[in-house]
């Protein structure tokens, strides 16, 4: 059952692969990630969950989450539901204190038998520092 979502939040929020039901701590985060003023799309589909301050020019708008990307305020989850994993693969911001709150939006959204992981870390020391922060979050 998804908890009440305001419409300046569910605006930010679009659903793919004609998502049937949600689960919870998917629709969590996505409100979480929402409640950020800078995140302003955010994506859902079975496997993953993509937020960020800046979509793809074209057709198809994806959130932009890519590493290193000069001005979007962005992170990309892939969801192993069945293992309650939540992964981060993409996170990124320029704009100094995001990064932080991005994670705190998926961590706090997490229920007490579920992990975040994060399986490349190239950021020279800031999951290390969220990893000090919460017990939930593995570096593989």
């Amino acid at each position: 059952m998804m908890a009440y979502i305001n419409s300046e939040i569910s605006s930010k929020i679009r659903y793919i692969n004609k998502l049937k039901m949600v689960n919870p701590v998917v629709a969590n985060i996505a409100r979480n990630l929402a409640e950020i003023n800078i995140i302003k799309y955010i994506t859902i589909s079975k496997d993953y969950i993509k937020a960020s301050s800046e979509i793809t020019i074209g057709r198809i708008k994806i959130p932009i989450t890519k590493n290193y990307h000069s001005t979007a305020v962005g992170v990309s989850l892939i969801l192993e539901l069945e293992h309650k994993i939540i992964q981060f693969y993409e996170i990124n911001s320029p704009v100094k204190g995001y990064g932080s709150k991005m994670v705190d939006a998926v961590i706090l959204s997490l229920p007490d038998d579920w992990k975040a992981v994060v399986v490349m870390d190239w950021s020279g020391g800031f999951w290390e520092k969220m990893q000090d922060k919460y017990r939930k979050l593995d570096i593989l």
